[in-house]
């Protein structure tokens, strides 16, 4: 980090103490103080909230996880105008991990109701960027699903690029863009073609500007030993079961979130999280709660091998 000796100089001048109201020197310290934090905070990534007049971050809506991220900011949960990476734990958690930045955008769609839960007047659509062979072999967004979370599926704009750099520069042109409640672009493999330092550095200075959160949501990469990115915060997402509602109804979508880098130096912090799509908000899952179905199995979009329909083998 480096600082200005000419306003490190101007501030500490005699001429600017006024000796005979020394009390009210305080406030102006404060203020200068202020001023320097707004710097730090602009070079490490992180909008305050006077930038635009909405708030500066956004959080789950958990108290422990979001009093947790507040770091060295000035408010609890994770900084919107900022690149957050997001890595499935396995393979058969990508669902999950589409899902977990699929939500977290969803808290910025709105971004009145983060101060203010009754408003919403305001509604951004959110960009999701994909290579177009990874999507063919993995699949697309789903409609219903997306209904079932809360989410309007009229709200995604999906891009299909050609490559991972293709991916890349349309996630920076997209987060320029000031309508966007979110950009997410998602890139498979240990090792895409283009994800470096450089691209994500631009990835980050162009959400910092814009205010827009952006989202790296990679699958089949190593979370153990990800690429070097400037992420804000990293995290490891896995499918969790869920608790059965009263007359045994099926749960909430329920996560496990674990906190793998932050730029605060925080790092371990985990969460079993449901998601209430009527209250558009987290909830943090209950050690006393009830234990889920021993009977209850993910839904997958699969026929039974004794379905009439399967295949011999």
């Amino acid at each position: 980090m480096n600082n200005n000796d000419s306003d490190i100089g101007q501030a500490c001048k005699p001429s600017m103490v006024d000796p005979a109201a020394l009390p009210g020197a305080v406030p102006a310290k404060a203020s200068v103080l202020r001023a320097r934090l707004a710097k730090i905070l602009a070079v490490s990534g992180v909008r305050t909230a006077a930038d635009d007049g909405l708030p500066s971050h956004f959080s789950f809506g958990v108290e422990r996880v979001d009093a947790a991220l507040r770091g060295n900011a000035e408010a609890d949960g994770l900084p919107r105008g900022a690149l957050h990476e997001l890595h499935a734990a396995d393979k058969s958690d990508r669902t999950s991990a589409a899902a977990i930045a699929l939500l977290m955008a969803q808290r910025c769609r709105f971004p009145d109701r983060i101060l203010d839960p009754a408003a919403g007047q305001s509604e951004h659509p959110i960009l999701w960027i994909s290579e177009s062979g990874e999507a063919r072999r993995q699949g697309r967004l789903y409609p219903p699903g997306l209904a079932e979370l809360g989410i309007d599926p009229s709200a995604i704009v999906h891009v299909d690029a050609p490559d991972s750099i293709a991916a890349l520069r349309a996630a920076a042109d997209g987060v320029r863009c000031s309508a966007m409640g979110a950009v997410i672009v998602e890139l498979a493999g240990k090792k895409p073609r283009g994800l470096d330092l450089t691209a994500t550095r631009r990835l980050s200075l162009s959400s910092q500007k814009s205010g827009i959160l952006s989202l790296l949501l990679r699958s089949g990469s190593d979370p153990e030993n990800p690429l070097p990115t400037a992420a804000f915060s990293r995290w490891q997402v896995a499918a969790a079961p869920s608790v059965a509602l009263a007359g045994n109804a099926p749960g909430h979508s329920a996560f496990d979130i674990t906190l793998l880098r932050h730029r605060s130096g925080l790092y371990g912090l985990s969460a079993r999280l449901e998601w209430n799509r009527d209250d558009q908000v987290f909830r943090e899952q209950q050690s006393e709660q009830r234990t889920p179905h021993p009977g209850a199995v993910p839904a997958l979009a699969a026929v039974r091998a004794d379905h009439p329909g399967a295949r011999a083998a």
